[in-house]
């Protein structure tokens, strides 16, 4: 339990009661702290019910308006919350029916405790192996669904014209392979990006690069990177398409290595020392599709061995794929819809 709950509960609780009396709670919501939030769940909501979003994101409001959607602040009240994160803390009503998802595919990371998960009415996973996990631990409300988030990659979302304009976007040259950087988040003692940032500058002088980062890492990374024209940061509504148009993925252990994976690119991971997170079966799946080496000076080595041999892991990439994901068949959100309205029903709302 976060500490400020035990203060803020019954404040809330008196609120959201007070909401319900006068018929103002909202009778389904979304919250959405981050953008990659709101993203991963429109293969989800196109299935459900009109939502509210709740976010307190400048980036996600702005999403959300585009789309003619409707947001509220993060001091809200809804009857059923749908979420990515373990933000109950922030709803503490008992009487909120609530659903819990993914914003990353499969757990590439410790997972935090049972309890946090058992707080949701529904939590839903990434694939059976991944369930399978959560109930080690002893989680008792999972389902597994898929990844909804990779919906778009498979349903004929994209199209080739939407990719032709993200890489007229980020100017990417024909003559030149392009590779895409991605790092977690540093302060988890995870991340490599200080083993390739530096030399980020060199390397666009043979290669087209797109970078994409965890959303908490450190500004002075961010600064860093906008100091640098020669590279082009992955905006989150582009990050599907940005790993469609890499040829070379590259990283640590970050969970976009995954969507790499579900898109059969291959990989270069730097191998990282134990941290306090990182779990010894997740080192040795992505060391089965990934290259790994120790330090940059490997670097030019291995993106020459994946430009000339992109099936080298191919076999490996599509058993890890099994096992995060279950299926890659675009209908994963229909699943997820499905899981969630079969909850309310249950509970006498219908859908």
């Amino acid at each position: 339990m976060v500490v400020s709950e035990i203060f803020y509960r019954p404040i809330y609780r008196l609120f959201w009661y007070g909401s319900k009396a006068l018929s103002a709670t909202l009778p389904l919501a979304f919250y959405a702290p981050e953008e990659i939030d709101f993203i991963g769940f429109q293969s989800v909501a196109k299935h459900l019910p009109p939502l509210c979003y709740i976010t307190q994101n400048k980036d996600v409001k702005a999403a959300v308006q585009k789309q003619g959607l409707k947001s509220k602040p993060l001091f809200s009240f809804p009857e059923v919350l749908i979420t990515s994160r373990h933000a109950m803390h922030r709803f503490p009503a008992s009487k909120i029916i609530s659903i819990g998802m993914r914003h990353g595919p499969y757990h590439f990371k410790r997972m935090t405790r049972a309890a946090n998960y058992n707080r949701f009415d529904l939590y839903l996973f990434s694939s059976e192996a991944d369930l399978a996990a959560a109930e080690e631990i002893g989680v008792k409300v999972g389902k597994a669904i898929g990844f909804p988030a990779l919906d778009a990659a498979f349903d004929g979302s994209i199209t080739p014209a939407d990719l032709q304009a993200l890489s007229a976007k980020y100017s990417l040259q024909r003559d030149k392979p392009s590779l895409l950087f991605t790092a977690t988040w540093d302060k988890a003692n995870m991340s490599a990006i200080d083993n390739w940032l530096p030399h980020l500058p060199k390397l666009a002088e043979r290669y087209n690069i797109m970078v994409t980062l965890h959303p908490w890492v450190s500004p002075a990374y961010w600064k860093a990177l906008a100091a640098m024209p020669c590279v082009h940061l992955v905006a989150p509504p582009d990050l599907i398409k940005s790993v469609t148009l890499a040829e070379v993925c590259i990283g640590d252990q970050s969970s976009v290595l995954a969507y790499c994976s579900a898109l059969d690119k291959p990989m270069i991971t730097f191998a990282l020392p134990p941290a306090a997170r990182s779990l010894p079966e997740i080192d040795t799946l992505i060391k089965s599709f990934s290259l790994s080496i120790e330090s940059y000076q490997e670097l030019e080595a291995a993106i020459q061995d994946c430009l000339k041999n992109p099936t080298e892991l191919h076999q490996a990439r599509m058993e890890a794929n099994k096992l995060m994901f279950d299926a890659l068949d675009g209908q994963a959100g229909l699943r997820a819809a499905n899981a969630i309205k079969e909850l309310l029903f249950s509970r006498g709302i219908k859908c």
